[in-house]
């Protein structure tokens, strides 16, 4: 008897610790769940008060007649458009990556930037520039306007925050929120006019066209032909040769594959355009076996190699060490100018020195017959304009592209200060100071930031 009862009491026990873990699992999830969603709900409510504080400010902006404020508010514009990004990408929508919403926010930072900053140097604002703010304040009064609708459905219980059944057994259907952040993200593309201005975002700088391909349309045969010749030049062996595909973008490409006789994978994976047949990259996809070869000796393997494919006067201006291999980037030099925008990569390996990688799309995408600018400044009054604190390694000419891809020439200056090593570049025609970038050295090679 007494043994019944002990197994009795066991037995609840047991049934109590049952209820009490299934019931503190389901408190953790519960809470976490909460949690989850209270962060969907700040997210969305700092959109919304965003968007509407992006209208307010853009329609002040255009009723000031003072340029200060002007400067102050298309600033705010800059910071809370960049909010307003950065609310987006915390909403529950899955695998919708709201392009067009984070483009316009996007653009109209950028474009409320570049405003501010002409102001700013007392340079005139065209007419064409007002309006595409006024083009902006109509949007961004549209958007409020959807998104307010949107929070009176989500009030309302009409919109769920993530795409799941209240239970088990969905009694009624619910629409998602990512649906319906779609559906304006859709809308904001139909809407939206295309924007192009000097900044990063504009339109044309995601439109650019490829100014270095030269020739007629190839067929896929021809394009196989050229890169069976390309590979000739890098690797030996009896590759088989498959064009898998065709690939899309600035430059239209064959994607071909060349595979050894037994392998089941691709041993290199190349690209060549359409138009005129140009390899635009490859990869060797080989093991590489240690580094037995050093630096210099892999520079002059890639020199000779992109010598022999006919990119002559090319200089070496940087390099990567990564997994036993080297890339190293050359820029051509024209008139002692250095073309920076007309970049090419060549990767080698460093067991053998071969070349296992090569990529050109910079060059062909930038490069054609330039007629470049007289300097209107002398080195030596770049000298005068420099910090006394410098030491001057080298002072040169460049080409440099700035984020709206104007090419601007430049003195190079490589100077140091207190063993810290920088790249400053003055405008040749004005003396502004374009950039300066610093040069970190590590153990993988030499980098600019």
């Amino acid at each position: 008897m007494l043994k019944k009862k002990y197994i009795w009491i066991i037995n609840l026990l047991v049934l109590g610790g049952l209820v009490f873990g299934y019931w503190s699992v389901s408190t953790r999830a519960f809470s976490a769940e909460n949690a989850l969603e209270a962060s969907y709900q700040r997210g969305f409510y700092n959109l919304l008060e965003q968007v509407n504080n992006l209208n307010i400010l853009i329609s002040k902006s255009e009723v000031t007649s003072s340029n200060e404020q002007r400067i102050m508010m298309l600033t705010t514009i800059w910071h809370q458009a960049e909010g307003a990004r950065t609310s987006l990408a915390t909403m529950p929508l899955g695998d919708r990556d709201m392009t067009n919403m984070q483009k316009f926010f996007a653009q109209l930072g950028d474009f409320s930037y570049n405003i501010a900053d002409k102001l700013v140097k007392k340079e005139e604002i065209s007419d064409a520039e007002w309006e595409k703010m006024r083009q902006f304040r109509k949007n961004v009064q549209n958007l409020n306007k959807d998104l307010r609708r949107l929070q009176d459905d989500v009030t309302a219980g009409k919109i769920r925050w993530e795409d799941k059944p209240d239970s088990l057994i969905a009694i009624k259907k619910v629409q998602g929120m990512a649906d319906n952040f779609e559906a304006i993200d859709e809308k904001l593309k139909k809407e939206v006019p295309t924007i192009t201005y000097d900044g990063p975002f504009s339109d044309h700088v995601e439109q650019v066209t490829a100014k270095a391909l030269t020739g007629k349309p190839i067929s896929e045969s021809e394009a196989a032909a050229i890169a069976q010749q390309a590979v000739n030049k890098v690797a030996k062996g009896d590759f088989r040769a498959d064009v898998v595909g065709r690939t899309k973008g600035n430059i239209p490409a064959y994607t071909i594959e060349f595979t050894k006789k037994g392998n089941t994978t691709p041993n290199i994976i190349m690209d060549v355009s359409e138009i005129g047949g140009h390899v635009i990259w490859f990869l060797n996809t080989r093991e590489i076996d240690g580094s037995k070869i050093p630096i210099k000796r892999a520079l002059d393997k890639a020199k000779t190699y992109i010598e022999s494919i006919n990119y002559k006067n090319m200089e070496p201006t940087g390099s990567i060490r990564e997994n036993n291999t080297v890339t190293i980037s050359f820029v051509p030099k024209e008139n002692d100018v250095l073309l920076y925008p007309d970049f090419i990569k060549v990767e080698v390996a460093l067991d053998t020195g071969e070349v296992v990688g090569f990529n050109t799309l910079a060059y062909l995408t930038s490069h054609n017959k330039r007629k470049l600018p007289e300097p209107e400044i002398t080195e030596q009054e770049v000298k005068d304009k420099l910090s006394p604190n410098l030491s001057i390694r080298r002072i040169r000419l460049a080409l440099i592209p700035d984020e709206a891809l104007r090419e601007k020439l430049c003195y190079e200056v490589d100077a140091e200060l207190n063993s810290d090593r920088y790249f400053i570049y003055i405008n040749a025609e004005n003396g502004n100071e374009e950039q300066i970038l610093k040069v970190v050295e590590t153990d993988k090679g030499t980098m600019t930031m």
